[in-house]
């Protein structure tokens, strides 16, 4: 995630633009470290957005890297060999 891609997010949830400028120095000058942006949220009355405790998730960049299976499609309809 980009720092335009945070900007525009937290755009979105209403962030104050001041506030979000002070995120994104944060992170330029830290590094992005989506749980401690979400703390930052909270402490100013704002919900999280990058992490869910419920579900237990962290939005980061190293799901990309994740392998996946990949399954065969299932055909319904008959296949007829020659």
């Amino acid at each position: 995630m980009t720092f335009q891609d945070i900007r525009v997010t937290l755009k979105a949830i209403g962030v104050d633009d001041d506030f979000s400028e002070i995120l994104i120095q944060y992170c330029r000058e830290n590094g992005i470290n989506y749980t401690q942006i979400d703390e930052m949220l909270e402490y100013e009355g704002y919900q999280k957005i990058f992490t869910d405790d419920f579900f237990g998730w962290v939005l980061n960049d190293d799901d990309e890297e994740q392998e996946y299976e990949y399954y065969e499609k299932i055909h319904h309809k008959p296949q007829w060999n020659e």
